[in-house]
């Protein structure tokens, strides 16, 4: 890695102090990680272990990267600012599915990055702040599956015209003025 190992910090920094402008309303919305040590509360014994090993031992600059990332955590969670460090798993090339599943409970499933900007899309949307601040997240199966007694949320996508999604995909390009 050829980044500075406090990158992820310092760029939180940097958002930090442009967000307490106190004219604007701003929500901060940044993708962390539930495998390289942020993440680590969630897991039980076996996980953490594996990953713990897979960081320091295998490939040491993951854990260089999740100690940023976690740096980069404690530096949002100590502003009173709007803030959500999402933390996928395992993110995948796999089409957008419209259902996630944001938990803060481990669980070594995969999303697919477009099912990630989806929710970061409906997360910048939303007013309405969230209880969860770094939330696991991953592809849900379908609607209303949350475990029960689990700090759960669920979004779906409205039902689309077509079975690949594509109003809501269009629904994206058409925000971020990618694709046209």
């Amino acid at each position: 890695m050829i980044s500075p190992a406090d990158l992820h910090q310092r760029l939180a920094r940097t958002l930090i102090a442009a967000m307490k402008d106190p004219g604007a309303r701003a929500r901060l919305i940044s993708v962390s990680t539930g495998s390289m040590g942020p993440g680590d509360a969630a897991m039980s014994a076996g996980p953490r272990l594996l990953f713990r090993f897979l960081r320091t031992v295998v490939t040491p600059n993951l854990g260089r990267v999740g100690k940023d990332l976690q740096a980069m955590e404690n530096e949002l969670a100590a502003t009173g600012l709007d803030w959500y460090a999402l933390r996928p798993i395992k993110l995948t090339d796999g089409r957008l599915t419209g259902h996630v599943h944001a938990s803060a409970r481990f669980t070594m499933k995969t999303i697919s990055r477009a099912d990630v900007a989806w929710y970061i899309l409906n997360l910048a949307e939303d007013p309405r702040p969230r209880q969860l601040r770094t939330p696991i997240i991953i592809t849900s199966a379908a609607r209303g599956t949350s475990p029960a007694g689990q700090e759960a949320e669920h979004l779906a996508a409205q039902p689309a015209s077509s079975a690949d999604h594509s109003d809501v995909a269009r629904g994206w390009h058409d925000r971020t003025g990618v694709g046209e």
